[in-house]
């Protein structure tokens, strides 16, 4: 029998359940809601159980329900469709690995000192938890780009049949997009065709995943944190959205372009994370609640009092408090400081001894490194390569 991994997914969730007694301690520690915890689901050292029934939605609601660190609306969405999970968990990997190549050679690296939480049902990390709870720039960018991983991942999940709920848009000039970037091209007449990424389905899956809670809790505790996740949830998604592109096949005799077919494609999402690395970058803005007792709807608005009367704009970050230096070791905010890491001493940027460091001075020690060199092309198909041996500085924050 052939499985597909998200029945290979499903079954290692239900293997997983069964190893979890349901007795116990029954006042186990409460741990914070955090959906990133799903970064560590889809292990593979579980194998399938042939006698599983898909259509067992108690099953699924235990499962979900076992997953710590989601919340309540996000277990019911799991048992709705938990062929989406899979997609979730993809996504989230993805987030955090783009998250930690973008920021590698600043203070804060997309890491953290996550706390491990024994639970009924298993260790608990709370990855980045800290950092995304403490509504400074950088949790701004973590929320951001997490909610694009969702509305990426579970487009791409659409595209390939593997979530029933969706497939190809079938509507794609009802999206916002970008022609071809020939002026003469984009004016042709053509025909939608092939298969067109369904954005407006990834979004609706992504603001209910995570928006709905937001609104419920900030209804419940006036926490301006609510809004400010909503907002930068709302950026992570504008991010995929107002960048599609159509992309279109000519056909013709002898190569002319009679016609064409175009379908909207979404970009990589490398591409996404560069975006959203510019906009923490240059259009983070410090926000606060707007403090007008008469209106029903709060909303923010920008804490600088010459630029309140500017509306927040959905390409622009939202964070309360100001970060960090993100220098010395802090274990109570997840903080694990420079020291240590490796830093270029004649650098100018971000990376150098001098900023990374935060001034404290750097170790110097000489390391032997191996590198392939002199490669060369055999014919065919194959490269050869010679391993050369180096003496290398290295350069490390006291």
């Amino acid at each position: 029998m052939q499985f597909s991994i998200f029945q290979l997914f499903l079954f290692v969730l239900l293997v997983y359940a069964q190893h979890i007694p349901l007795s116990g301690n029954q006042n186990s520690p409460q741990v914070p809601y955090n959906w990133l915890t799903l970064a560590f689901v889809g292990s593979n050292d579980y194998l399938p159980r042939p006698h599983y029934h898909s259509s067992d939605r108690d099953h699924f609601k235990e499962l979900c329900r076992r997953l710590d660190g989601l919340n309540p609306n996000q277990q019911a969405m799991c048992a709705e469709n938990p062929f989406s999970i899979p997609f979730v968990a993809r996504g989230v990997r993805e987030a955090i690995r783009e998250c930690e190549n973008k920021f590698k050679f600043e203070r804060w690296n997309c890491s953290s000192r996550d706390e491990v939480t024994e639970t009924r049902h298993g260790k608990f990390q709370d990855i980045l938890g800290k950092t995304l709870r403490s509504s400074n720039k950088e949790a701004a960018f973590l929320s951001a780009i997490m909610a694009a991983s969702i509305v990426h991942s579970i487009t791409k999940g659409c595209n390939t049949g593997n979530l029933t709920e969706c497939g190809c848009d079938s509507k794609p000039g009802m999206q916002r997009y970008q022609a071809d970037s020939d002026s003469a091209m984009s004016r042709d007449q053509f025909s939608w065709g092939g298969c067109s990424d369904n954005v407006p389905y990834g979004i609706r899956y992504a603001r209910r995943f995570l928006d709905e809670w937001e609104v419920q809790q900030f209804e419940e505790t006036k926490n301006v944190a609510h809004l400010v996740r909503r907002h930068n949830n709302f950026v992570g998604r504008e991010a995929i959205a107002q960048n599609i592109r159509r992309q279109c096949r000519c056909h013709g005799v002898s190569g002319s372009c009679e016609f064409k077919t175009c379908w909207l494609q979404m970009q990589k999402f490398s591409q996404v994370s560069d975006l959203l690395k510019k906009r923490y970058d240059h259009f983070a803005v410090q926000v606060e609640l707007e403090d007008v007792t008469r209106k029903a709807t709060k909303r923010l608005r920008r804490k600088e009092r010459t630029e309140r009367k500017i509306p927040l704009r959905g390409n622009e970050m939202a964070y309360v408090h100001r970060s960090p230096s993100y220098c010395e070791r802090n274990l109570t905010a997840g903080i694990l400081g420079t020291s240590g890491r490796e830093c270029i001493h004649n650098s100018y940027s971000s990376e150098s001894c001098d900023l990374l460091c935060c001034g404290r001075g750097y170790n110097t020690k000489l390391e032997i490194r191996q590198t392939q060199c002199e490669c060369k092309f055999v014919w065919c198909c194959e490269v050869k390569c010679k391993t050369c041996t180096e003496e290398v500085a290295v350069h490390t924050c006291k």
